[in-house]
């Protein structure tokens, strides 16, 4: 392997752990808006109680997808490096993790709710801004899916991670698409379908934590060298 491929791996790697400190920061730590079931009122209401750690929060996540964003790119760069010219699952792997940028599109609606409360914006108009954010963070879950497919599918055909690796974010696509679903739904936890995301981000902490020791302590994998092209022979 050489220098510059193993720094940019060991780049990659601190950032995944970065996104796994951060990720179980905003879970555990941080506070976060009240569920759409409670009342605009006091739904604002919290906003202006928590105003410095909502808008830590928003920070906090915006940079939890860039590190995100390192970790995926550089896990996609060894999955091109791994399949050689013939392969392809590493792009399908670079834009899904590149859709998961929507997620700081959220971020910025959540500063712009708080910051329409604290400019004493009240009523309806505080949901529009709300309920994007909201949302926004649930369908991010698709170009997650996507993202950990490629890597489970590139995995297993180059041997670029670990075999449970590559099975467990092949288990992991499945139960973010499942728990995607759950806007499709009346309740506001998602109801049956809200339980899959749930397992699938604690998963997703797993996974990338696994992964990202991977990069670091696992040595590359050759590319796959394209068989030749017979030579006619008169």
């Amino acid at each position: 392997m050489n220098t510059r491929s193993n720094t940019v791996e060991r780049a990659g790697a601190a950032a995944g752990l970065a996104a796994v400190l951060l990720l179980v920061t905003l879970f555990t730590v941080l506070p976060a808006l009240p569920a759409p079931n409670r009342s605009i009122a006091e739904i604002a209401r919290h906003a202006r109680d928590e105003r410095t750690g909502l808008l830590l929060g928003a920070y906090a996540g915006a940079l939890m997808t860039c590190a995100l964003l390192l970790f995926g790119a550089t896990l996609a760069a060894r999955l091109r490096r791994a399949e050689g010219a013939d392969g392809g699952w590493w792009l399908v792997a670079l834009v899904g993790i590149c859709g998961t940028a929507i997620g700081i599109a959220g971020n910025a609606l959540e500063i712009v709710f708080i910051r329409a409360v604290g400019h004493g914006v009240t009523g309806r108009p505080l949901w529009i801004g709300y309920g994007a954010d909201h949302w926004l963070s649930v369908l991010t879950a698709i170009p997650l899916a996507l993202f950990l497919f490629a890597a489970a599918m590139g995995a297993r055909t180059t041997g670029a991670l670990p075999r449970w690796l590559a099975w467990l974010a092949l288990a992991l696509s499945v139960l973010f698409v499942l728990g995607a679903a759950s806007v499709t739904g009346d309740e506001v936890d998602g109801g049956i379908l809200g339980m899959p995301l749930v397992v699938a981000y604690l998963g997703l902490i797993v996974w990338v934590a696994g992964t990202s020791l991977t990069l670091v302590r696992r040595p590359r994998v050759p590319a796959i060298e394209a068989s030749p092209e017979p030579v006619a022979t008169s």
